[in-house]
């Protein structure tokens, strides 16, 4: 009797550290919540009124999944993030993150996007690369975010005289230097605004003016910097099963996935990096 007795609790024990390893630990591919990783404030990704494309992804995916709670833990897109999230296991997955990093392991990539032209319809600017003469013969007053890969176009092409810099978002709660390059595009402080394709898309959708979006496709090619990106979810590395998971909900949801990113203005890329046509 005794050694049934503790049989049975053997069984319960290992029942109930699995059931706890796989809610906390997300190493299962089955779990019952969705717990995200996510900035409390940086619109057009997420905040905590779920206002964001990663919350809609997050809904989407928590269906699927058999319409399980999501539990969220915030914290701002800084230094740390990671290391305070992801890596501390409050939460298993991050929606947005660069394809090829470390600190993650990588979905595989859910879109491609690319920084962006934004200038006003009205001004019927119609450039697709920065070293457009003209740029230099009308004097184009340029707005860009300090050290963004574009800045070495800007270097390359003697641009610096016609340049308005703004500082980078340290934190994106208390700074927003893409929603400044946009209210002074309508102010008309500047003629063209340089900036990364998420966040020109979601001010140009919100916007009363209407603004034009060009995709810096071109301007890749030709300076040969780095100006199209991939993204992909990430995860916690060695958690094989999970990566399926998040993989599958992608493969399978792409086509929602794309009409959500679309919903927020953001500028899509194929493969090829060109504009995504479905």
């Amino acid at each position: 009797m005794k050694i049934l007795f503790l049989s049975f609790f053997c069984l319960l024990f290992l029942f109930k550290t699995s059931h706890s390893a796989q809610e906390v630990t997300g190493e299962l591919g089955v779990r019952s919540k969705l717990r995200i990783c996510a900035d409390p404030n940086n619109l057009p990704y997420s905040n905590q009124n779920k206002e964001g494309y990663e919350n809609k992804i997050a809904d989407l995916f928590a269906k699927k999944l058999g319409n399980i709670p999501i539990v969220y833990t915030w914290y701002p897109m800084t230094s740390g993030f990671v290391r305070r999230t992801l890596r501390a296991k409050l939460c298993d997955l991050i929606i947005t993150f660069p394809a090829v990093h470390e600190f993650v392991q990588n979905s595989n990539p859910f879109y491609t996007s690319s920084y962006t032209l934004m200038t006003l319809e009205e001004k019927k600017i119609t450039v697709e690369i920065l070293s457009d003469p003209i740029i230099k013969d009308k004097k184009y007053k340029i707005g860009i975010i300090h050290a963004t890969p574009p800045s070495s176009s800007i270097a390359k092409y003697g641009l610096f005289k016609q340049v308005k810099f703004y500082k980078q978002a340290a934190d994106p709660r208390k700074e927003k230097p893409w929603a400044d390059i946009a209210e002074d595009l309508r102010n008309g402080n500047i003629d063209i605004g340089v900036v990364w394709g998420p966040y020109a898309g979601y001010e140009a959708k919100i916007s009363k003016v209407p603004i034009k979006l060009i995709p810096l496709i071109k301007e890749e090619k030709i300076s040969r910097g780095k100006m199209i990106y991939r993204f992909t979810m990430g995860i916690r590395k060695n958690e094989p099963e999970w990566e399926q998971t998040v993989n599958n909900l992608i493969k399978e949801n792409q086509k929602e996935i794309n009409q959500i990113l679309k919903e927020y203005g953001i500028p899509l890329l194929d493969k090829l990096g060109q504009p995504l046509k479905n």
